[in-house]
């Protein structure tokens, strides 16, 4: 697979494989992972304040907390799927409202993976470079999730 492709190639390879799948969506469901998600956000907020914290586990959190934010959003489409770079893709494609930014999707994703399967440990410098745009990012996706949660009250 090359790299560096756009979102449209990234869906459109993903959807010719099948790997998106049909999902029902539960508001319910939505919700308590909505709310799960804001507890651990907070949580990796407080984790941040510790004297010499892990920026390997505040970026884990953080990452884990907005690609679940995104996975809801996924749902009020009737879709899921477990690839990241496909949900993210999904997201650019079916949210644009969001105004997200596809290399800063691609930056995040590429630093979990090479954290979890090669080592790669995350820097202070590194975190510092991503956390305001990480803390918008799942601001306004938690804001859309909660926005379609009274929508389909």
């Amino acid at each position: 697979m090359r790299k560096n492709r756009s979102p449209e190639e990234v869906y459109d390879d993903l959807v010719s494989q099948g790997s998106y799948e049909e999902a029902h969506l539960e508001i319910a469901e939505v919700q308590k992972v909505l709310t799960m998600a804001r507890e651990d956000f907070l949580c990796a907020q407080n984790i941040k304040q510790i004297q010499k914290p892990s920026w390997r586990i505040v970026f884990n959190a953080y990452y884990d907390v907005f690609r679940e934010l995104c996975d809801q959003l996924l749902r009020f489409k009737g879709q899921k799927i477990s690839n990241h770079q496909g949900v993210f893709a999904f997201i650019m494609l079916n949210f644009s409202e969001l105004e997200l930014d596809w290399e800063f999707l691609e930056r995040i994703r590429t630093a979990r993976n090479e954290n979890k399967y090669k080592g790669a440990d995350v820097s202070q410098a590194m975190w510092k470079s991503i956390e305001f745009k990480f803390e918008i990012y799942i601001s306004a996706v938690d804001k859309k999730v909660a926005e379609l949660i009274n929508e389909h009250r």
